[in-house]
Order: structure tokens, then sequence, then C-alpha cells
């Protein structure tokens, strides 16, 4: 009985000393924060890469747009050009999923718009003479002067899309960018072979 008294105060004491004894906390206190320590910098990571590429398609579309505005006529060989130098922009996320259209659009008196013409990266062109697959609004269209319409689409997973999925809902990102410019030179642009 007293061994089992002896052995009862020894632990006793020992769990009073365990219980002021502070030694080893931090690791303890470290080791319940790191995983939301490391779900924050992998947010953080995955948010950085999709602002980055956010900025980077407002940024293609723009320049598309732009250059294209910036003559009255163009070849098809040196608008494929512009269009595949304007690609490298997403650099250096691939471009693999990078599509890029830019065209004309005749304005009607009516202010309706038709595609005049179209060039396409890594996508189809819009067909000659069709209503392009958006609206643009009438206030900025003049009736005999062209449009300029660079849209740009790019889809990216991230590395921690998967991991964010509960909180973002997607494991993919995809971003549509549209840039709009009026001819520079002339009130058309025109497109010729080669």
């Amino acid at each position: 009985m007293r061994t089992l008294l002896s052995y009862h105060k020894k632990c006793h004491a020992r769990l009073a000393q365990l219980a002021v004894d502070r030694r080893g906390l931090s690791a303890i206190e470290f080791a319940l924060i790191l995983p939301i320590i490391l779900v924050l910098m992998a947010a953080a990571e995955d948010f950085g890469q999709a602002l980055m590429v956010e900025r980077k398609m407002s940024q293609i579309a723009a320049t598309a747009s732009d250059m294209a505005a910036q003559q009255a006529t163009w070849t098809t060989k040196n608008l494929d050009a512009i269009l595949s130098g304007t690609g490298t922009i997403i650099q250096p996320f691939p471009n693999g999923t990078l599509t890029i259209v830019v065209s004309a659009l005749n304005v009607d008196s009516l202010l309706n718009t038709s595609v005049a013409w179209s060039r396409a990266y890594n996508t189809s062109a819009w067909p000659v003479g069709s209503t392009p697959p958006f609206s643009v609004s009438k206030t900025i269209l003049q009736s005999g002067v062209q449009i300029v319409i660079a849209k740009a689409t790019y889809n990216i997973t991230t590395p921690f899309a998967s991991l964010l999925r509960p909180i973002t809902g997607t494991s993919t990102y995809s971003y549509t960018r549209y840039g709009l410019n009026r001819p520079r030179v002339s009130d058309t642009i025109t497109l010729s072979g080669s």
C-alpha cells in the first residue's frame, strides 16, 4: 500500500511539474498554427498569380486593339505577327489556352455592327459579315466609322487551385477581356491577303 501511495504522490508531483513547465509550448503552438500559415501562404501565391494574369489579359486585349487601329491597311501576315507578339505578354505563364481575336466592325446607319475582317490567335476568326458575338454600346458607335475590337480569353490552373477550391469555388481561373479602339488614320481599316 505504501508503494502505491508513494507512486501516486510521485505521479501527482510529476503532473504538477508538467503543468508549470513551459518548455515545448512554443513547438506545440507552432504545430497548431503552421497549417493555417501554409494555407494563407498558398492563397497569397495563388491569388497573386491570378491577379498578375488578370492584369496581363487586360494588357493583351488593349495592345491587340491598339496596334490594329494604328494603320489604314494591314496584311494578314503583319496582323498575325502582331497577334503572335501580343500573345507573348502572357509570359511567364503558358500560352496554350490563350486566344485572341482582333476584328474591325463595320457600323451602319442604324448603328448595327458587322464583322468587316477578323484575325485570330489560337482560335477561329469571326466570319466576315457576321454579327459580333457580343454587343457594343451604341453610345460609342458612329455610322461609317469602324470599331477595332480585340477579345482575349485565357484559362489558368494555379499550383494551389485544387487546395483552395473549397474557398474559391473553382480550380481554374477563366479570363475574358476586350480592347476597343477607333481607327487612327482613317475611318476604316482594310485587310489584304499576304
